[in-house]
């Protein structure tokens, strides 16, 4: 099992990419959600009902019953997460605070949106996410 820093979220089955780092080829894990980085965890209590893990227990959880209702569980959360994660106005609203934070201003969303944005350079964007 592994834990997203950037998600708050823990993740079973992770993405797996290669990477070439000091000439060598690597195998890592990422978040299905952010794309950021893993780190490994080891769980004390099941996932699913919050009972204490005996070391018989397989994974993170207490028995398959709690395996299937939490993986399901987990499913929706993710998806839920992508579609806030895609949403136009959550793009913009990323693009506002990266600009903000990079200007050192305290614009609004109007008038981001009214001023800012149209004038902002096509690789600026890119730039900011958008």
């Amino acid at each position: 099992m592994y834990y997203c820093t950037d998600c708050n979220i823990f993740v079973e089955n992770p993405k797996l990419k290669n990477f070439k780092i000091s000439g060598k080829r690597e195998r890592r894990a990422v978040c299905p959600v952010c794309e950021g980085e893993l780190s490994p965890y080891e769980p004390e209590f099941c996932r699913y009902c919050g009972r204490k893990l005996t070391k018989t227990a397989i994974g993170a959880y207490c028995d398959e019953t709690c395996r299937r209702l939490g993986r399901k569980l987990w499913t929706r959360e993710i998806t839920r997460r992508r579609k806030i994660k895609d949403d136009p106005l959550s793009r913009v609203l990323r693009l506002l605070t990266s600009y903000n934070r990079e200007h050192n201003t305290n614009l609004s969303y109007g008038k981001f949106v009214a001023f800012v944005l149209p004038k902002l350079e096509k690789r600026n964007r890119r730039a900011y996410g958008y």
